[in-house]
């Protein structure tokens, strides 16, 4: 139902304060069979915007397996040199030189260069997972919102539908004589009030719906949202706070290939600043004067440096850094998701705890409230302790309800916290 059809309801309400109200119809979420969890999870990483990076990831990954495929370690070069005396003596001398300069992989330094594709190459699937659990945790996110806010509605509903039973019974018996005319007003006020917060509830609900509708594509939940405990002997058998998550967590792994990725990096940035041997090849011709032959001969030369390590160590020292951080980083996530799996754990456990005493306070207080009913019907207390005990009872009931959805959604939670992909 649209927040605008509530405004009408209200208005009505408002306007005619009449006993006999058409309800607006019970909060109700489609669900339906076609949508999945998967499903949900596949859509929004498709339209993940890290998603997208995968493409220039593999360009990278390419474009650094051909350089380490090449047969030089970088761009050979062709010289052509032309000396003659036509501008000084003009005796006919010319000296022609041509040949091609060809840098040569140092010793280790192809190897490292592909070395770096693998674990680039590697670093990819564990990227696409991590994305993937992103994923997951928008879609877990996006549908206990909804859940959540279905819940509420359907409890405000449900007090909308008391409240205007117990409007309907205190009219006819103030017209009858029972009851004087300030019980009618005094039920009247209290229903209105009842109505306004299902209007906020109503919206709320819908507010969750096209939010949920906007990231998934889809305007229905799926039949199956509720998740099963993963379950783990280590998780099973120790205490919430002794917890700790496996080390294949698809966070934990992502950093790992990063980890990898930078140590072989390291190795490559060794060769940034050093001078590779420059292999030349080519031939000279020359003739001292005018009559004589040209003279040909073989250029073959080498060019290596002879010491260059003091202009490698400002990569390498870059390079150990950004390692150095790369461990750092690892070992505070791998804290992280120890300390949010444990604080989920706990919170598991003390809402199961909460259920099991206000499952016992639900009923003592609807049996209250009923006997609280009987003495107004009989005359015996006024309209006021009614809804004083009819809010304890509902009150109590919905936060058993909204018990039951939380813990449900902390398993959800859990799974999100080890690494447990939709």
């Amino acid at each position: 139902m649209s927040f605008r059809n509530n405004l009408v309801i209200l208005s009505v309400a408002v306007g005619f304060a009449a006993t006999n109200i058409v309800l607006a119809e019970t909060p109700q979420v489609e669900k339906t069979t076609t949508v999945t969890l998967s499903s949900l999870t596949q859509y929004v990483y498709q339209q993940h915007p890290a998603h997208h990076n995968e493409i220039a990831q593999q360009q990278r990954i390419d474009a650094n397996t051909e350089l380490a495929n090449g047969l030089f370690a970088d761009a050979s070069s062709m010289n052509v040199i032309h000396k003659n005396d036509v501008v000084a003596t003009d005796d006919g001398f010319q000296e022609w030189e041509a040949f091609v300069e060809m840098p040569l992989w140092l010793a280790g330094q192809k190897q490292s260069q592909l070395m770096l594709s693998e674990k680039m190459a590697a670093e990819l699937p564990a990227y696409k997972q991590q994305i993937r659990l992103e994923s997951s945790a928008k879609v877990r996110e996006l549908i206990w919102n909804v859940i959540l806010a279905e819940t509420t509605a359907k409890q405000v509903h449900q007090s909308w539908q008391t409240a205007q039973k117990l409007h309907q019974d205190v009219a006819a018996r103030v017209k009858a004589g029972e009851l004087a005319g300030t019980e009618r007003l005094l039920a009247s006020t209290h229903e209105l009030d009842i109505q306004s917060e299902y209007l906020l509830a109503q919206a709320e609900l819908e507010h969750t719906l096209k939010s949920y509708q906007r990231f998934t594509g889809e305007s229905t939940l799926p039949e199956i949202y509720e998740e099963t405990r993963h379950q783990d002997s280590d998780l099973t058998q120790r205490h919430h706070s002794l917890a700790v998550i496996d080390q294949q967590h698809p966070s934990l792994v992502f950093i790992d290939q990063q980890i990898n990725t930078l140590r072989i990096q390291q190795d490559v940035a060794g060769f940034d600043g050093a001078v590779n041997p420059n292999l030349s090849l080519g031939m000279q011709s020359g003739r001292g004067e005018r009559g004589e032959h040209f003279n040909n001969s073989i250029i073959l030369g080498i060019n290596f440096a002879l010491d260059d390590r003091v202009f490698r160590q400002p990569a390498v020292a870059d390079a150990s850094v950004a390692l150095a951080d790369a461990e750092i980083s690892r070992k505070q996530l791998e804290r992280e998701l120890n300390s949010i799996l444990s604080s989920n754990l706990h919170d598991l456990e003390t809402k199961r705890q909460q259920l099991e005493l206000i499952s016992t306070q639900d009923k003592e207080t609807q049996q209250y409230f009923a006997l609280q009913q009987r003495a107004f019907e009989l005359g015996e207390i006024d309209l006021v302790n009614v809804l004083r005990s009819q809010s304890i009872a509902n009150e109590v009931h919905n936060r058993k309800e909204l018990l039951q959805i939380q813990i449900k959604q902390l398993v959800a939670q859990i799974n999100q916290a080890l690494g447990i992909i939709l």
